[in-house]
């Protein structure tokens, strides 16, 4: 059995369906909805930009009485500092939005398309604090969560090196005084809005090139205040081209020690000969390049062969010790975020340009296993099941790199869209790109990042299908099938079990694979149970659990027992339901380090199981053994809440009912839950008994 503890489920129950994670800390009541403040760093020593920095002002004190999100689009050449520009107005102006703000770069990722919106939709709805189980399962669903979920507050969304227009229009949040801020090399059409007619202009803003007052002011920002103005200052500033990020780079070559100063960088422009004034800036570039030691040169080549400009700084420390500080130096390299760096656009395709030679053969290997290892030992700290891939069979090998599961959740969430770069490498063999698909299964589950998710593990299939490994092939149809039916919608789930079907076949042709066979099967049952058939999703759970064999596998046999009582209490048969939960329970205790999680969950199932059955009076010490396990304010204690309501209401008290399913709907709402509606309805419904 394959699954994770917060992914438990079972049929279609009376009352609410228990997902989340157990926590054993101090219950102080609802929690306060997050305000997301997604925005990377901006870059240092900006300057200049007053006229498109007053018109953004002008822009957001204009938004009261707007009936829709403001539109504007910053657009210009490519390194003239659009984003740069960008992430300084929001930073300064985020306290404007008590909405938040969300951030996006939907520029290519690698070798891939442009962004996919589904996948940032994901990751903004995920930033709001709603719970992984109940994101919507289709890109529509996604976009109206994501409008109800801002309709509250005005927020700001930037999106950065948008290619389309057909990107924007599911990103824009519900309030109208909300703005969208986007970056583009190109000027765009118009932007076609989810749900409603026509299309909307945006206001376009151009970003020119720094004037040569801007780009000395500068350029003394980063080499320093002593800079003499004069021909060599105003020579070297030509050729930036009123670039930005070129004026960083020339300022970092005059100010190292060991060059001739701005003079000196000034006689070798001259040198050059250079005709055509475009030419200028790839040739400052060569020249910081040049000036580099050649280990720091390595170290940025490597940077051109890893697939997209941002990446964690423990990659570049580890495969190319001591180079990142130089980088900085050389004005080649800027912070992204806390522990994190990236290359200007242009640069990062002067590195790969670089990086396309022959020196550089042995450095992508490195890079995909330095991701593999990384995913690898996260996914060891996320979940204990069981996986196929080689360095799961080397556990000493992953220790010692993530000290908890926060702390892997943590670290890994910002390499999401690199880890899909990586599976997506022509260069990735297919038994790492396998290995890839399991490594993410934990981090993608816990934070449904389900359209990343799937797109590996597609890719994960059909590498499969090419190394003639038939147990590897049934892994990543079962892979795949997992996240499918994770997400949930109704052709995820056909697609679901044909694939879960897939690997239960490729299982028996390799000679049988008990394991891989009954979670398939585990799986088809649950997508039964989905779909509300809780007979058939009772039988698949049995051939699961006679699949295993004699094979030792204890959580496993506890799962399926949980899920059969699931099943059970959904038909009606309450004795067997009983049965099976009083199994599962005895089986989450008894493993060597017990499972105290599922064991409050199936102690909730119980009480559940009980009141369904007409037995209120039964459903009172498993529910509370529940809530003790239940002590913070998550969906689990939020669901026990809404129960004890109800079992109290059954018992003939409504005043402690009506408490209990307050408290729910204050959980729920600090949760952004969508299971808040069930605890308005009980307190409607006992409001209009009360009355009556």
């Amino acid at each position: 059995m394959d699954s994770v503890s917060s992914n438990i489920s079972g049929g279609t129950f009376y009352g609410p369906v228990i997902m989340g994670r157990d926590s054993r800390v101090a219950h102080h009541g609802p929690m306060a909805a997050p305000v997301p403040r997604m925005l990377p760093f901006g870059p240092d020593g900006f300057v200049d930009r007053e006229a498109p920095r007053a018109r953004l002002d002008e822009l957001l004190a204009g938004r009261d009485g707007q009936g829709a999100p403001l539109l504007v689009l910053l657009h210009g050449t490519v390194g003239v500092g659009k984003t740069g520009l960008l992430l300084h107005w929001a930073q300064q102006r985020k306290e404007a939005f008590p909405g938040g703000v969300f951030y996006a770069d939907m520029s290519p990722q690698g070798v891939g398309d442009a962004a996919d919106t589904t996948a940032v939709l994901e990751s903004f709805i995920g930033v709001l604090g709603t719970p992984r189980a109940e994101l919507p399962s289709t890109e529509h669903a996604l976009a109206a969560r994501f409008r109800s979920l801002t309709a509250g507050l005005p927020s700001l969304v930037v999106l950065d090196g948008v290619v389309s227009a057909a990107q924007v229009g599911r990103l824009l949040p519900g309030h109208p005084g909300s703005m969208v801020v986007l970056t583009s090399r190109f000027r765009l059409g118009a932007f076609e809005q989810q749900d409603q007619g026509g299309g909307r202009l945006p206001v376009r803003l151009a970003v020119p090139e720094l004037d040569e007052e801007a780009c000395a002011e500068l350029f003394r920002t980063v080499a320093g205040e002593h800079v003499p103005a004069g021909e060599a200052l105003r020579t070297v500033l030509r050729a930036s081209a009123g670039l930005p990020y070129v004026v960083r780079i020339a300022a970092a070559c005059a100010a190292d020690p060991a060059s001739d100063g701005v003079e000196g960088l000034a006689a070798r422009i001259a040198r050059e000969n250079i005709l055509e004034a475009l030419e200028m800036p790839r040739r400052l570039f060569d020249l910081a390049y040049e000036a580099l030691d050649p280990q720091v040169r390595r170290g940025f080549r490597l940077l051109g062969v890893h697939p997209t400009p941002e990446f964690a700084d423990a990659l570049l420390d580890e495969l190319a010790p001591g180079v990142r500080g130089p980088l900085y130096a050389a004005g080649l390299l800027e912070r992204s975020g806390p522990g994190r760096s990236r290359l200007n656009g242009v640069l990062h395709g002067h590195a790969q340009i670089l990086a396309a030679g022959p020196a550089s053969d042995d450095v992508l290997p490195r890079v995909v296993d330095w991701y593999l290892h990384r995913s690898a030992a996260a996914e060891q700290r996320i979940s204990a099941r069981w996986r196929a891939g080689s360095l799961f069979a080397e556990p000493g090998a992953l220790t010692g790199v993530f000290r908890d599961k926060a702390e892997a959740l943590e670290a890994l969430e910002p390499d999401r869209n690199n880890l899909v770069a990586i599976a997506e490498l022509p260069g990735t063999e297919p038994a790492q790109l396998c290995l890839l698909a399991e490594a993410v299964h934990g981090l993608f589950l816990d934070r449904g990042h389900h359209a990343l998710w799937i797109r590996i593990a597609r890719l994960a299939v059909d590498a499969a299908g090419r190394t003639g490994d038939g147990l590897l092939l049934a892994r990543m149809h079962f892979e795949l099938a997992f996240a499918l039916a994770d997400r949930g919608s109704a052709e995820d789930l056909d697609e679901a079990r044909r694939h879960y079907d897939a690997a239960r076949e490729s299982a028996r042709r390799t000679g049988g694979h008990a394991r891989t066979e009954s979670s398939a099967l585990e799986g088809l049952g649950r997508i039964a149970a989905a779909q509300g058939d809780p007979q058939a999703a009772a039988e698949l759970y049995g051939q699961a659990l006679a699949a295993l064999g004699d094979l030792e596998h204890p959580r496993g046999r506890a799962l399926l027992e949980y899920h059969q009582g699931n099943a059970a209490s959904a038909a009606g048969r309450h004795e067997q339901a009983a049965a099976h939960l009083a199994e599962a329970l005895r089986g989450f205790l008894a493993l060597a380090e017990p499972d105290t999680g599922n064991a409050a969950k199936t102690r909730l199932r119980q009480a559940m199981a009980r009141l369904a059955a007409g037995r209120p009076e039964e459903a009172a010490e498993p529910l509370a053994a529940a809530l003790e396990a239940f002590a913070a304010p998550t969906l689990n204690r939020a669901d026990a809440v809404l129960v004890r309501g109800d079992v109290r209401a059954a018992l003939g008290d409504p005043a402690a009912a009506r408490a209990d399913w307050q408290e729910a709907l204050e959980l729920y709402g600090s949760l952004r839950s969508i299971r808040a509606e069930e605890a308005r309805i009980r307190l409607a419904r006992g409001a209009a008994q009360a009355q009556g």
